[in-house]
């Protein structure tokens, strides 16, 4: 029995030094829980502002390729040539492709010929101050105010061609609203609201007096969020200078009372676990075991793997724990990285083809200029021989080849042309017969004297529709293959 009491009365010491000891820590972890939680508050605020900046440079990407890809379409370059009553009619469908709040189409001196929006608030007069002043300010994307509602928007030119001059511009615009606003609070991860020239415009948050509350956000210091009340709830703020014509500004509001809030229930439930830490704690060391490291090893082992590369190495899942979970969302989240590299490498190379054939596309089109000019010299000086009067058949039959042959090399410039985009073809009703005939004059010389050339037309040969110089082109690329492929002769 003494040894027993001995026994209860050191393992009550024990248990009450533990206790005194447990209780000091729980009160200074939450005195530094409560100190830190201010910092993270507004460590998480400038990180929110850094993700909303973030989104919005994929948001102008998305809406700037999004407005380039209407002013380039052909319809809307054609419907641009007409008046601005067949411009606002017609521009419904542009305004329905685009999936914007609102639709500017204007002329080339920026006079606005069609509008449209989601609720007609904004009217011509002020659609057409708000583009001229985005104009002179050369603005590709800008915010604007009319209507009693915020738009950014996003101005994109129209024009005929890539070396042609502008026949009019086209933007599109976003409407921020309290609808925006929800979900970019959810981007940001707190409550948000915008401001025009110091006016909530929309925003989570009501009550907010505009010029009271920006002041003290620009009086703080830039690395310290402040403190603000709003209502009866405190917040730490930060904003962020959208636009200074007109001046937009927005904030992003962290709240204390919710962080206090969760650290008194966090405070309980500490207090509760370091008692029940002290009854149980002889028996946490036999709840340890490897089924539980395990797990735990092997998904370190595959983050370091990750780490180096190697997408392949195989984890262990166990049966139903959290570390499985985390184990199988890693697995997902290896899965998805390894498919995102795959597609992007797809798609630079992609882009580096596409760079290619735009560049042998351009070549093509200057060559195929340069060479016209030449073949038009040849020609002009041909028709001058053809004219002079004394020359006996054989050197006018001489001429009449070379008149040929040019015609037959600007047909090949005008495929040249095509293939850079640079000409449109001509197609015609031709008589193959009458097309073959006439390169057989050339194509025995083309072929060599080792092959033997022989045509035999079909009187019943229906006529085709083609451009002349194409099809030239494919007759004589048949021949140029058969040369090639029979080196020792043939028919």
């Amino acid at each position: 029995m003494r040894s027993i009491r001995l026994r209860t009365k050191f393992l009550l010491s024990l248990l009450a030094v533990s206790a005194m000891l447990t209780a000091g820590t729980l009160i200074v972890v939450s005195n530094v829980v409560r100190m830190r939680m201010r910092d993270n508050l507004r460590t998480d605020l400038r990180a929110s502002v850094n993700t909303f900046e973030i989104f919005q440079k994929q948001r102008d990407e998305a809406f700037t390729s999004s407005s380039q890809l209407l002013a380039n379409l052909p319809n809307v370059k054609a419907l641009m040539m007409t008046d601005a009553a067949t411009i606002q009619d017609a521009s419904a469908e542009t305004y329905r492709r685009s999936g914007a709040d609102l639709l500017v189409m204007a002329d080339r001196t920026g006079q606005v010929a069609g509008l449209r929006n989601s609720d007609s608030s904004l009217t011509r007069e002020e659609a057409q101050r708000l583009l001229r002043g985005s104009l002179q300010r050369g603005a590709a994307h800008d915010w604007w105010y009319g209507g009693n509602h915020l738009y950014q928007v996003w101005i994109q030119k129209i024009s005929t061609g890539p070396d042609e001059g502008t026949i009019g511009f086209l933007t599109l615009g976003e409407r921020i609203d309290d609808r925006a606003a929800r979900n970019f609070s959810v981007i940001a991860g707190g409550d948000v609201a915008f401001f025009e020239n110091d006016v909530p415009v929309a925003g989570t948050l009501s009550g907010l007096d505009g010029p009271s509350l920006l002041s003290q956000l620009n009086g703080g210091a830039a690395s310290k969020a402040p403190q603000l009340q709003i209502g009866n709830e405190h917040y730490v703020a930060a904003a962020v200078n959208l636009s200074d014509d007109p001046r937009v500004t927005l904030v992003v509001f962290k709240s204390l009372d919710k962080a206090t809030a969760f650290l008194t229930r966090l405070n309980r439930v500490l207090l509760l676990l370091g008692v029940l830490s002290l009854l149980v704690g002889s028996l946490i060391v036999f709840l340890i075991s490897d089924t539980f490291t395990r797990p735990l090893s092997n998904l370190v082992l595959g983050v370091r793997a990750l780490e180096s590369g190697d997408y392949g190495y195989p984890l262990t899942v166990a049966q139903g724990d959290e570390v499985a979970e985390v184990t199988t969302a890693f697995d997902r989240m290896r899965t998805t990285l390894q498919k995102n590299q795959e597609d992007q490498k797809d798609l630079e190379g992609r882009l580096r083809q596409a760079h290619k054939m735009e560049a042998i596309g351009r070549l093509a089109g200057g060559v195929a200029h340069d060479f016209n000019n030449l073949l038009t010299i040849i020609g002009g000086n041909s028709d001058l021989l053809l004219d002079r009067a004394g020359g006996d058949d054989f050197h006018r039959r001489c001429v009449e080849q070379i008149q040929k042959a040019a015609r037959r090399a600007v047909s090949m410039t005008r495929q040249l042309l095509a293939f850079s985009r640079m000409q449109v073809l001509q197609p015609q009703v031709l008589d193959l017969n009458a097309i073959i005939a006439d390169m057989g004059k050339m194509l025995p010389r083309l072929i060599g004297e080792h092959i033997e050339y022989v045509f035999a037309p079909d009187p019943k040969l229906a006529a085709v529709k083609a451009d002349p110089g194409q099809i030239e082109q494919v007759l004589m690329n048949l021949a140029v293959n058969a040369r090639d492929a029979m080196p020792n002769g043939g028919t």
